[in-house]
């Protein structure tokens, strides 16, 4: 009973927000509301007793099997068959695919590109491009396929069907056409690379009139570009797919620091030899999150924060101070609007303290204060240029 009543506590101190804002209803088949209630209960139970006081919640009896499902299986899966940074497939997940129609169109306007994501329970996520540097219509349609797979590998998609209406593209990819033309073997290239990350990938060619809603978007991309921005997402690609690699800026790789005993230990469970350091990497690992080689800061009320290592931070601090997004404001200041850009490491007001201090164009513009150093001491007189004076009247020894 008392795991029941910390499992309910530690709900509500996840989701402190809903269970301030709304009156929850908690369908359960245990006497959980005796038990706190009753007054021999033990000192740990009246704690929690007092902290879920504060909300407005009610027990109900259990009705209804349905919504007890995921709970009874996460209870009843052992342990060692979760592992961290994995996901659990269901069986409907692995049995489906999800579908991908692309589609291209060229007017005198410029051409665009009409994406169409279809989920396994039929949703369906449209996405329009419109492109403006100068490309065949192989290329385009290479283009619309390229996006598509981005797209769908970002939302973490392991099977897919891509349905095209070229017949080039479908016949490259499955081998049956050969690519002769430098340009088209880029493409292709580029995207056997991006199939290879799905856990099975096959591509099939249409006819026109099976891939009406992705030609219809791109023929919106493409004519109607000014029209219904304000009602469609769309992306605008200044250059070809296969020329990023060229005009990719530099990225900085950090060396071993704060972030590397994290790292290892939330990876494959090492920690450092001395054990105090260890036992410090065990007090704060929970407060950190490790997923496709990145480290995150978790929090309570705001997104996971991704860490950086000290390189990566000085060029942070120079650009938000004197950078393109230079306003040259205080540390606390550069601080905030580093944690809203979704970066983090410690000591982050000492690292932004000394630039901001030390920053010539600051202490050159920074406003003179001409008030006084201490507060004033105002002394009254009865009368102005007075003189107080005394009459001595008497024998002088």
């Amino acid at each position: 009973m008392e795991k029941l009543i910390y499992a309910l506590v530690h709900t509500a101190r996840r989701l402190r927000r809903y269970f301030q804002a709304h009156p929850i209803q908690v369908f359960t088949d245990q006497p959980i509301k005796h038990v706190l209630t009753r007054p021999e209960i033990s000192e740990r139970v009246a704690k929690w007793a007092i902290e879920l006081g504060e909300h407005e919640i009610t027990f109900l009896p259990r009705h209804s099997v349905k919504g007890q499902v995921i709970a009874d299986f996460l209870v009843e899966l052992p342990s060692n068959m979760i592992k961290q940074g994995e996901t659990i497939v269901t069986r409907r997940e692995m049995d489906e695919f999800w579908e991908l129609y692309t589609d291209r169109a060229s007017s005198e306007e410029g051409d665009g590109i009409g994406i169409l994501l279809v989920s396994l329970n039929g949703e369906e996520i449209t996405y329009a491009i419109r492109l403006k540097c100068a490309a065949s219509n192989n290329e385009v349609e290479y283009e619309a396929l390229i996006v598509g797979l981005r797209l769908t590998k970002s939302i973490d998609v392991r099977q897919l069907t891509a349905y095209v209406d070229s017949q080039l593209v479908a016949s490259q990819l499955n081998g049956s056409f050969e690519a002769r033309d430098t340009s088209m073997q880029k493409y292709l290239e580029l995207t056997k690379a991006l199939t290879n990350t799905f856990a099975a990938f096959e591509i099939k060619q249409i006819p026109q009139n099976r891939n009406k809603k992705a030609d219809a978007l791109s023929k919106l991309a493409s004519l109607l570009y000014n029209h219904f921005t304000k009602k469609v997402m769309v992306e605008v690609l200044e250059r070809k797919s296969t020329e990023e690699d060229t005009l990719m800026a530099t990225i900085t790789t950090e060396e071993e620091c704060w972030m590397t005993p994290f790292i290892k230990y939330l990876a494959d469970g090492t920690l450092p030899e001395d054990k105090l350091q260890a036992r410090r990497i065990l007090m704060r690992a929970p407060m950190y999150y490790f997923k496709n080689g990145i480290l995150y800061r978790k929090s309570f009320t705001e997104p996971y924060l991704r860490c950086v290592g000290p390189t990566q931070a000085k060029e942070i601090i120079r650009e938000m101070h004197e950078g393109a997004c230079s306003t040259h404001s205080s540390y606390q200041t550069i601080v905030s609007r580093i944690k809203r850009m979704g970066y983090f490491w410690p000591h982050m007001y000492r690292d932004t303290y000394d630039p901001n201090v030390n920053c010539k164009a600051c202490q050159i513009h920074a406003p003179v204060n001409r008030s006084p150093r201490r507060n004033m001491i105002p002394i009254h007189a009865a009368w102005p240029f007075c003189k107080w004076g005394f009459d001595i009247v008497g024998p002088f020894p």
